[in-house]
């Protein structure tokens, strides 16, 4: 019984995002902000390369639990609405008003997961992450163990 205990737990903290504060299930608007803005840190280098895809379509199956196929179906989606059709700062304070802390720092987690996949972190990424980060209502402090979670560059 105490390892079905741990498999629960552990699937629980995996799926992280998959309620919001209330308990409710992430609709459609909460999991597109999330993609929106990893789609927007991986498309702020020189290219957009398929280590930030696979790690994007990797951490949403993960933060929501879905499968790849609804990922996709989500990337796609988010793809037709990236700013400008959409304010990042919309998107930002929707993160903000449906996440509590521990969630909007993962968030910042899984962005940091973005902007290393393709094994350099360039500054444009470092102020991104940071400004996402701050607008979500995630300390610096916050921000800099979410960034030391992962392997990553410096």
């Amino acid at each position: 019984m105490r390892l079905l205990d741990e498999l629960k737990e552990l699937l629980h903290r995996e799926r992280v995002l998959s309620k919001d504060r209330s308990g409710a299930p992430a609709d459609i608007e909460i999991q597109a902000a999330v993609a929106l803005l990893l789609l927007e840190a991986a498309h702020g280098d020189e290219a957009y390369v398929w280590r930030e895809h696979r790690a994007i379509v990797s951490g949403l199956k993960r933060a929501f639990g879905l499968r790849k196929a609804e990922v996709l179906r989500l990337l796609e989606r988010s793809e037709e609405i990236r700013p400008p059709r959409v304010r990042l700062a919309d998107v930002t304070q929707v993160i903000l008003d449906r996440y509590d802390a521990a969630q909007r720092q993962k968030i910042i987690r899984l962005l940091w997961e973005i902007v290393t996949a393709d094994g350099i972190v360039e500054e444009w990424e470092k102020v991104f992450a940071t400004h996402v980060a701050r607008t979500v209502g995630i300390s610096d402090e916050e921000a800099a163990v979410a960034r030391q979670e992962t392997k990553q560059p410096r």
